[in-house]
């Protein structure tokens, strides 16, 4: 979630020449992440963790930069302070939540994790909705970064929900079969 928003706040917030760096940095993950297809833990899925870890480092990043943001004192009445908070915590805390669903995931790789992490996604696919409802109202110019929370989690979530390798990683355990028709070896 994280990832995607603190990557467009930065690209936006650089100048032009700063910004050259992070062109090598996406295609070295889309070619680590295409490489890794016939892992259990590669291709999109570990495109999601590659963002999930990412958006980690980038949000406490950016969290620190922006600390002053969560005092009181900076808003001028505590009403729109309360609204700020009940505006970016949800998605705050819910991304955590995420961050540490997803590590025991990939330690236990059980079904019954695997539908928490659906769980928690979906949380913040509401906790989004419930910021873009919110700054629609109060704070207009953090919209955009509502919408770079909401579709990538919504996106993720469908991912969770419907993926071939999803099923045969944390419910079937049978990748190692199932690899060899949903990507099947080349003839050399």
């Amino acid at each position: 979630m994280y990832s995607v928003i603190n990557f467009a706040v930065w690209l936006t917030s650089s100048s032009s020449s700063s910004t050259t760096p992070t062109l090598p940095g996406g295609i070295l993950a889309w070619i680590i992440c295409y490489r890794a297809r016939r892992n259990e833990i590669g291709g999109w899925l570990l495109f999601f963790y590659w963002q999930l870890y990412g958006g980690l480092l980038m949000t406490a990043l950016f969290f620190s930069m922006n600390l002053q943001s969560y005092v009181a004192e900076n808003f001028e009445d505590s009403q729109k302070f309360y609204l700020f908070l009940l505006s970016v915590l949800p998605s705050l805390i819910l991304y955590l939540a995420q961050v540490a669903v997803g590590t025991i995931l990939l330690s236990v790789r059980t079904w019954d994790v695997l539908q928490l992490l659906r769980w928690v996604t979906a949380g913040q696919v509401a906790a989004a909705i419930l910021s873009i409802v919110i700054d629609s109202n109060y704070f207009p110019d953090n919209m955009p970064l509502n919408f770079l929370t909401l579709i990538p989690q919504s996106l993720w979530l469908g991912y969770l929900v419907g993926s071939a390798r999803v099923k045969h990683v944390f419910k079937s355990h049978d990748w190692d079969v199932a690899v060899n028709s949903i990507h099947p070896e080349r003839a050399t």
